[in-house]
């Protein structure tokens, strides 16, 4: 081996491939030869260092990491899942589906019982409900209302207006409207009468008896 002014090699050396250096410590220094016992550390740190980076980039099965992002599934699918018992665990479609299940039976008897209470308390719209007691509508009116079929039906104001047209003799403070027409009834209880009044039997009978008084004497 050449070496120059300070001991350093002027040129490469070779070992042949069949010779080694041995005793050679741990480097200090940067371009120090460097020994197997150092190389295989170096080595193996480095080898820790991109796993745990590879680690940072998936899931691992064993649950020893976590999620650092969301889940992308793309139309895909998580199965085999098992039931929930945290209130952030994922839940399975069985586990889902009981639970919608029985919070709508629920909801259907609590709908139920509301109607129920209801209908005691107000009048439905479709008329499936009859009232409990006297309506007391506070000076207001039912308006709208349809022509009556049955005897208990309440009747219009135009209703019983035409019925008391044609039921009744229309007067009025300036004397009658129409013809009075008796239908071979009679008219009781006339009081005397005036010059333009219907006079009654008795009052005929008097004066034709005055008549034939006078006639006769």
């Amino acid at each position: 081996m050449n070496l120059g002014p300070q001991g350093i090699a002027t040129k490469i050396f070779s070992m042949g491939e069949q010779y080694q250096i041995a005793g050679l410590p741990d480097p200090t220094l940067e371009h120090e030869a460097v020994n197997l016992r150092t190389l295989n550390r170096k080595v193996l740190n480095e080898i820790e260092v991109n796993n745990l980076l590879e680690e940072q980039k998936y899931l691992r099965l064993d649950g020893e990491n976590q999620m650092v992002s969301d889940l992308r599934m793309s139309d895909h699918k998580l199965v085999g899942l098992a039931h929930a018992t945290e209130p952030a665990d994922g839940v399975n479609k069985k586990i889902l589906d009981a639970a919608i299940n029985s919070l709508r039976s629920e909801s259907e008897q609590l709908i139920l019982a509301t109607n129920e209470n209801i209908s005691q308390r107000v009048m439905f719209l479709d008329g499936t409900s009859l009232p409990q007691n006297h309506q007391n509508y506070n000076t207001k009116m039912i308006t709208n209302l349809g022509q009556p079929v049955d005897l208990d039906d309440t009747a219009t104001k135009r209703f019983v207006g035409n019925i008391l047209r044609k039921r009744t003799f229309l007067v009025n403070p300036e004397g009658a409207q129409e013809n009075l027409k008796m239908s071979n009834h009679t008219i009781s209880g006339l009081a005397n009468p005036r010059p333009n009044d219907a006079v009654h039997k008795f009052y005929v009978d008097s004066l034709f008896e005055n008549l034939q008084t006078a006639v006769d004497a």
